[in-house]
């Protein structure tokens, strides 16, 4: 009997909805018209040139737009009806991102966005309209995806559509269930009394409405009021739309995204009171500062009433293990300094729900940023190993702690499933309300946890439908936990107080040490290759500006080009995009990212070639002027016009004039053998190494059986998310590309060697292998015409060296993992990250590999692998097709990676020296270091003027986990020097004499100082 009772109430619901609205208009047709891109909010003028488009006509196409207009007066309507217009396309309920949405304009006026689940823009009774309508078709027009455009003038009797939702949510609740469990049988017992009430004989008469009003007066009393208010346990909702800044649309269409959600959410706030909302990225609240100047005063004004909360810290959610350290940094600098100067909050919190695994130097980065919380939900994503805590503290590299949590929204179905899997934009419902409480882990620590709620990706946010059900839920209905509206700071705030008191407590602290890597999305390491190599380029391109801007401004009296500089490095944190920087976006934003970097390289690449005119026409002394942009004294390989010298012992971030350049020993070639003085490099017959011979040290480096530098073709078919994944099974499909199609003998950029070419497919690599008359450094520069798709290519190296752990470089410093597969933690890591280089050492001697624009790597056991590119066809097809220049190096060293010079030999590698005629008789020395240090283990990695314009900014930071007292000389009058947060706030004031400071620096540490 129960089955039939449960089945009259869900049709007495089904019923009550499809009451509460009647239709009392159609249009029934539009005037519309084709156009570009909008500028500005101004809406057209409706004339001759436009046609007209039916109920029954329908629209298509790809990334285009239209304007839509009609007019119309509302009728009247009573105090228990509300009135809307209500535009449907044919897609409702579904995810939007790439579906038809629409800007609604009304008497001119900018309202808000409409789109597959924000359908209704609320109207006045009696009154007369004007309606545009901004529509863009969205991106799936070539996939044959079509949209009505159809628009009613609706009327909902607010009792009706209330007792729907009454009835409706405590119904869904009590789904999640047993029929046995006494919640279910307490829930079902109040929804049948309440049914019988209602009086559906003369439906719309003034008899149903007052049974309408009698069932709800009933459920309030006897159910809601009584049987409801469970708190011990509360799930905090906070409305939220993530807006992924470029993905499957380009910068443009994001644009008109933050406009349309942004837009939706001032108009629901309007209506329910009790809505708040967040949302973080800067850069989208200067779009739209830029693209509607009035919903950015809206906005101003919901976050100043403390219903909107601007938070996240960073300028956009940036990619974690791409970005280079500084750029890590200024992220921050840029993003809290918008918040704070815009809207005048201060972001303690670092957002970053979507981003695909976070270094392990970014606690201290935080710290020293004035970030003390973390929050994520994209670990749940790993594929191998679930996280062992929720809420717990990370440890980074240097020790720094920062409090993290982990959103851990799910279904109870798929909880009951164990489905890992968690999100950070959701529905609102009972089974999520009670699924997000039982899949968090830490419950003694904590009794609450959050949801963040709405449509993302452009798609508007919160729906009504969401806000009706959470003010159900906010009753905490039997069994369920108590929904709470909260800002995201203040429900850390609560959970970090709990946390701490049962850590105190208990003695338990849940601590995760080193990197939070996810165990997903590890081909976003290499796809679309060359907006890596850009990334490093221009991130090294602005630093090393900056320093000489910094050497200019001091000596010459030049003015720092502040601006171009800020400008510029906006545009790197821009496409620093976790879906841009790894690979996981369009063409079309590729194209954008494209020209972002040529703008870059052309303004601040003028201001860099400016100021080496400046030095070379005032230097004292005439000969060759050897630039040196790196923080340790440098011998090695510049390019002086179209030749390369050898120089030595050039001053670190500084020059010396020479009169000539060192006199080299040389390289010897023979057949299938290079030879200098540090090896001997033998290949077989199709050009891999068989033999690399360390004369200094008098051992093999190739491992016996062994070749390195074999070029390997894995066939690429991960089993979801194309350009963002290698799945493990990529090793069974191997290709030796072993052919050789010709062989040279070359001298090339100061080095000698081969040049060896290969063929594969469509495809040809040629690459100069090339040994140097005075370096230990062995180049493997590649010129690769790629035209290959779902390919995986790698170069690897099998190496005489024993060891259990290898070494990476990381943000400012270096991380170790594991060589071995004893655990499934172990195993998953198959693919990792580095910056500039990777190395395998055992005790006396190892290998590093170094790199000028590449990411991914693999050391398993003996077995060295940088992969070279990853030509994936989702979403983009043809992003990795095209020539490929970069270089790869091989470094064999005595001792670890420290004694053996790696860090440096990889950082000139990328920075390299730079030499260029000096015609002298000017007032600069012929020899000239910014800054010097006398410990090898610090790296000075930025110098440049103070964010405000007053005084100079020198950040440095330990690389070999080695405590120092290090003495730091600066190349200039220094009256006061100030040791700072990474907001170059001051902390404290260092002494300093005859321009020199003495300071403690501990393992890893990273400190930035203050210079006036």
């Amino acid at each position: 009997m129960r089955q039939y009772t449960n089945e009259k109430i869900w049709v007495t619901i089904q019923k009550l909805q499809s009451l509460a609205v009647k239709t009392v208009y159609s249009i029934p047709e539009w005037r519309y018209i084709p156009c570009e891109y909008k500028v500005g909010n101004e809406v057209p003028v409706v004339d001759e040139t436009w046609g007209t488009f039916g109920r029954e006509d329908r629209i298509t196409g790809t990334d285009e737009h239209y304007w839509f207009y009609t007019e119309f007066k509302t009728p009247d309507v009573s105090e228990n009806e509300e009135i809307y217009f209500e535009l449907t396309c044919g897609h409702e309920g579904k995810a939007n991102a790439r579906l038809a949405q629409t800007i609604a304009y009304l008497n001119g006026e900018a309202i808000q966005g409409l789109d597959t689940n924000h359908t209704k823009v609320y109207l006045e009774p009696n009154k007369e309209y004007k309606l545009h309508l901004y529509f863009y078709v969205g991106m799936l027009g070539v996939m044959g995806i079509y949209h009505d455009v159809r628009g009613d003038i609706k009327v909902r009797d607010k009792r009706v559509h209330k007792l729907y939702y009454d009835l409706k949510v405590p119904h869904d609740a009590a789904k999640c269930f047993d029929e046995k469990d006494y919640n279910y049988i307490k829930i079902f017992k109040h929804l049948d009394l309440a049914c019988n009430l209602i009086d559906f004989r003369n439906k719309g008469s003034e008899e149903f409405y007052e049974s309408i009003v009698k069932a709800d007066e009933y459920l309030i009393k006897e159910f809601y009021e009584k049987e409801c208010g469970n708190d011990e346990i509360i799930v905090n909702y906070i409305g939220h739309t993530h807006i992924d800044v470029a993905w499957q649309w380009t910068l443009a269409q994001t644009r008109e995204k933050v406009q349309r959600s942004f837009g939706t959410v001032i108009a629901l706030m309007e209506k329910y009171p009790e809505y708040l909302f967040m949302s973080s990225q800067p850069q989208l609240y200067e779009y739209l500062k830029e693209e509607d100047p009035k919903l950015y005063e809206k906005v101003k004004e919901r976050i100043k009433e403390g219903r909107w909360e601007a938070e996240g810290a960073m300028w956009l959610e940036a990619d974690c293990n791409l970005s280079s350290g500084e750029s890590l940094v200024r992220q921050i600098i840029y993003g809290k300094r918008f918040m704070k100067e815009e809207f005048g909050v201060d972001n303690k919190i670092l957002w970053l729900p979507d981003v695909f695994g976070y270094s392990v130097s970014m606690p201290q980065i935080l710290k020293k940023c004035g970030v003390d919380k973390f929050v994520t939900s994209k670990i749940s994503w790993n594929e191998t190993n679930t996280m062992p805590y929720d809420t717990f503290m990370w440890q980074g590299l240097d020790g720094s702690e920062i409090f993290t949590t982990f959103m851990t929204a799910q279904k109870h179905e798929d909880y009951v499933m164990n489905r890992n899997m968690t999100n950070y934009v959701c529905d609102v419902t009972p089974s999520m309300n009670l699924g997000t409480w039982e899949r968090y882990q830490q419950k003694e620590y904590n009794n609450e946890c959050i949801v963040t709620f709405g449509w993302g990706d452009g798609g508007g946010g919160p729906t009504e439908e969401m806000l009706e059900v959470f003010r159900r839920l906010e009753y905490g209905l039997p069994g369920m936990p108590k929904a709470q509206m909260s800002f995201a700071g203040d429900f850390l705030d609560r959970e970090e107080e709990n946390f701490k008191k049962y850590c105190d407590e208990s003695g338990k602290i849940p601590r995760w040490v080193g990197e939070l890597y996810l165990e997903f999305h590890r081909g976003t390491y290499t796809s679309v290759a060359r907006n890596k190599k850009n990334n490093r380029e221009c991130e090294f391109l602005c630093q090393d500006t900056e320093t000489l801007s910094v050497i200019n401004n001091l000596l010459l009296g030049e003015e720092y080009p502040q601006e171009v500089l800020y400008n510029a490095w906006k545009k790197i944190l821009l496409n620093q995009f976790h879906d841009i920087i790894p690979g996981s976006s369009i063409h079309e934003v590729y194209v954008d990212s494209d020209a972002d970097y040529l703008k870059v390289r052309t303004e601040v690449g003028k201001e860099k070639n400016d100021r080496f005119a400046s030095i070379a026409a005032n230097t004292c002394k005439a000969g060759i002027l050897v630039y040196n942009p790196n923080s340790f004294i440098a011998s090695g390989y510049a390019k002086y016009g179209d030749k390369t010298i050898y120089v030595k012992d050039i001053p670190a971030l500084g020059w010396k004039v020479i009169d000539k350049a060192e006199t080299e020993d040389a390289v010897t070639l023979s057949d299938r053998k290079i030879e200098n003085k540090h090896y001997i490099v033998t290949f077989d017959e199709n050009y891999s190494i068989v033999s690399l011979f360390d004369k200094d040290n008098d051992r093999e480096v190739i491992k016996k059986g062994g070749k390195g530098n074999v070029i390997c073709a894995y066939e690429d078919m991960p089993r979801q998310y194309d350009n963002w994944e290698i799945s493990n099974y990529y090793v069974d499909k191997k290709y030796v590309l072993d052919k050789v199609e010709s062989i040279k003998q070359i001298e090339k950029d100061g080095g000698f060697g081969f040049e060896i070419t290969r063929k594969y497919n469509e495809s040809v690599i040629r690459q100069y292998v090339l040994l140097y008359p005075e370096s230990r450094r062995i180049d493997i520069k590649n010129d690769i015409d790629w035209h290959e798709n779902q390919v995986l290519l790698k170069a690897e190296f099998d190496v005489d060296i024993h060891s259990t752990r290898a070494s990476y470089d990381v943000q400012f410093g270096n991380t170790e993992r594991n060589t071995h597969q004893n655990t499934s933690w172990d195993a998953a890591k198959f693919e990792v990250c580095a910056q500039k280089w990777a190395d395998l050492s055992e005790d006396d001697y190892g290998v590093s590999i170094l790199n000028d624009c590449k990411y991914g790597h693999s050391i398993i056991g003996d077995h060295m692998t940088i992969t070279m590119l990853k030509c994936g066809i989702n979403p983009s097809t043809v992003d990795d097709h095209g020539q490929h220049l970069f270089t790869y190096s091989i470094l064999p060293h005595t001792g670890d990676f420290k004694q053996g010079g790696t860090i440096n030999e990889a950082i000139l590698l990328n920075r390299p020296l730079v030499a260029f005629d000096s015609l002298g008789g000017g007032k600069l020395p012929e020899s000239y270091s910014l800054v010097t240090c006398d410990k090898e283990n610090i790296i000075v990695e930025t110098v440049k003027q103070a964010e405000n314009g007053d005084g100079i900014v020198v950040r440095l930071h330990d690389e070999w986990n080695r405590k120092a007292s290090v003495t730091l000389k600066f190349g200039f009058d220094a009256k006061k020097v100030y040791i700072t947060d990474m907001l170059e706030n001051v902390i404290e004031e260092v002494p300093v004499t005859e321009n020199t400071v003495k300071l403690n620096v501990s393992n890893f540490e990273i400190v930035t100082l203050l210079i006036k």
